[in-house]
């Protein structure tokens, strides 16, 4: 027998609405300073998470153990995936990041929504890429080239406030 009642229930949904509208993955952007531009390129990315690094056993008397935090996590990688262009956008800009001066590295910011209307940002800072070489496949006629790789970078919390607000439902 269920305890699921309709006025049980309605409890659940009266709490979980008053959070607010849950995020939607793809309503997000990847910017890096320097090639504003190239966000509508970059399909795929890592959204940043503070949290701790790990445990730390702790020996107790009697053989037990306890657990404590490592410090924050702040150095970070994710996946990330970049649509390449036939005037090769992407690689120009790998070029010019690699012999501009900078090693390769570059600030970033990820935006909850666009650049131009955003609840907020998370500032990503030294950040590099580490790119696969992407297949070609005559076969395929059905998908445009995609070059996939990792993003290496440090998040130290920045939150850039938005310039939009989230939809917030009162009921």
């Amino acid at each position: 027998m269920t305890v699921s009642s309709p006025g049980y229930l309605q409890t659940f949904y009266s709490a979980t609405r008053a959070l607010g509208d849950k995020a939607v993955v793809s309503d997000a952007a990847f910017e890096i300073e320097g090639f504003e531009g190239m966000y509508l390129l970059t399909p795929q990315f890592p959204t940043p998470e503070l949290s701790s690094a790990g445990e730390i056993e702790v020996p107790t008397p009697l053989g037990a153990a306890s657990w404590q935090p490592q410090q924050v996590k702040v150095h970070q990688q994710g996946s990330i995936t970049l649509m390449e262009t036939t005037a090769g956008h992407i690689s120009n800009m790998m070029l010019s990041l690699l012999t501009g001066g900078s090693q390769g590295r570059f600030a970033a910011k990820v935006y909850e929504g666009t650049p131009d209307k955003f609840y907020r940002a998370y500032r990503l800072v030294d950040c590099f890429l580490q790119l696969d070489n992407p297949d070609r496949n005559w076969e395929d006629r059905s998908q445009v080239l995609k070059i996939s790789g990792q993003l290496f970078f440090h998040y130290f919390g920045e939150i850039v406030p938005g310039n939009t607000q989230p939809t917030k439902f009162f009921g």
